[in-house]
């Protein structure tokens, strides 16, 4: 009895350790299926990207500036390494070019020059509202005005074979209203998270327009800056516990870093002139979604709560122009699907290259 006791006491922890080993090799295994294009991940990552990223950025990203809307100036990467595709990419609220390094890296990887806009008021681009620190725009649709200027600026049809556009958030926002607006050379696009709708605490939309119109005009007879959203104020550092962006904290950190080193990207929270104009700009993009005329694929957050699902889900609903268009829901992605953790952000980026692949071989076509 005590032999077999002893015996026990030995060959348990060995098969413990079997276990451990085979489930190692197991997660390996899964996990290289799960990234077949060896796109950037955590295991390389520190906590301001890593020098790979860095050297890539510093090597290729040029930097360049245009006049937008009422001459205003916006600020524009371009990353051009002799590709005969190009992506152009198409900003959140409160982002810079800055916070693309490692999206960029992985998709010029891939075979891809890529294009980052700066939005009015943000990044590297001029600011309104009476300070640097107020997220502010006059109309949502200089938004839209200033990326079809970008893109014309680009020449991307007498340059590349394939172009798409890619957005997200507010950017999904401005580059539909674009898609519907203007002649376009993209022939397809990709919208991750896109902000159709916004969450207002269960307050109706159109409730929401009257007060926060009235809000911004009242604000205007008093002080020449614009009143920020109730409780907002001045870029403050975030911490990662909490937040509503991302469960990657090296990706949460690194996109932070960028706002330390470079503090004139810095950027407070929306004002009340900028959610006004922006949930009409919302609505106006679901009411005309069927003018969109191009293959799309869009990422819907399950845990997202930034942006609601109630306004995608209208949207999409409503480009019926193409018939293969693509709807996805990442489970459990929080808003930041493109700073995500690997399991959320590796199968988004395998989706989008592998749409992008189907559009090049004429598998994803417009018909009706």
């Amino acid at each position: 009895m005590k032999k077999q006791t002893q015996a026990r006491l030995i060959i348990l922890p060995l098969i413990m350790l079997l276990f451990a080993f085979l489930a190692s090799i197991t997660f390996a295994t899964s996990y290289m299926i799960k990234n077949p294009l060896k796109l950037s991940t955590e295991s390389s990552l520190t906590q301001s990207f890593n020098v790979n990223i860095e050297n890539f950025w510093q090597s290729n990203a040029v930097s360049h500036n245009f006049q937008g809307v009422d001459d205003k100036k916006i600020h524009s990467i371009s990353i051009i390494t002799g590709n005969n595709k190009a992506i152009v990419i198409s900003q959140g609220r409160n982002e810079s070019v800055m916070k693309y390094k490692e999206v960029a890296y992985d998709l010029n990887q891939q075979g891809y020059d890529v294009f980052l806009i700066d939005h009015r008021g943000q990044g590297f681009s001029e600011r309104f509202g009476g300070d640097a620190h107020r997220g502010y725009v006059d109309n949502f649709q200089d938004y839209v005005d200033d990326l079809n200027q970008y893109v014309m600026t680009l020449e991307l049809d007498k340059k590349y074979q394939q172009r798409y556009l890619l957005s997200h958030s507010m950017g999904g926002a401005i580059s539909a209203l674009y898609l519907q607006q203007y002649q376009h050379p993209f022939q397809a696009s990709v919208f991750f998270s896109p902000m159709l709708s916004v969450n207002m605490g269960g307050l109706p939309n159109f409730l929401a327009k009257i007060i926060t119109y009235t809000s911004a005009e009242v604000c205007s007879w008093f002080t020449n800056k614009a009143c920020y959203v109730p409780g907002g104020s001045a870029y403050q550092q975030k911490s990662f516990a909490g937040n509503a962006l991302t469960h990657s904290q090296k990706r949460f950190y690194s996109s932070q870093q960028d706002f330390e080193k470079h503090p004139e990207t810095q950027l407070g929270d929306p004002t009340m002139r900028w959610l006004s104009t922006s949930l009409g700009a919302m609505e106006k993009a679901i009411e005309h979604a069927d003018n969109i005329n191009i293959p799309m694929l869009m990422f819907q957050s399950s845990a997202d709560t930034v942006v609601t699902s109630e306004g995608q889900n209208a949207f999409y609903k409503n480009v019926t122009y193409c018939k293969y268009n693509k709807f996805l829901v990442i489970d459990n992605a929080k808003h930041e699907i493109l700073i995500e953790s690997d399991e959320y952000r590796l199968q988004a980026l395998h989706h989008t290259l592998q749409f992008l692949s189907e559009v090049e071989q004429g598998k994803q076509t417009c018909i009706k």
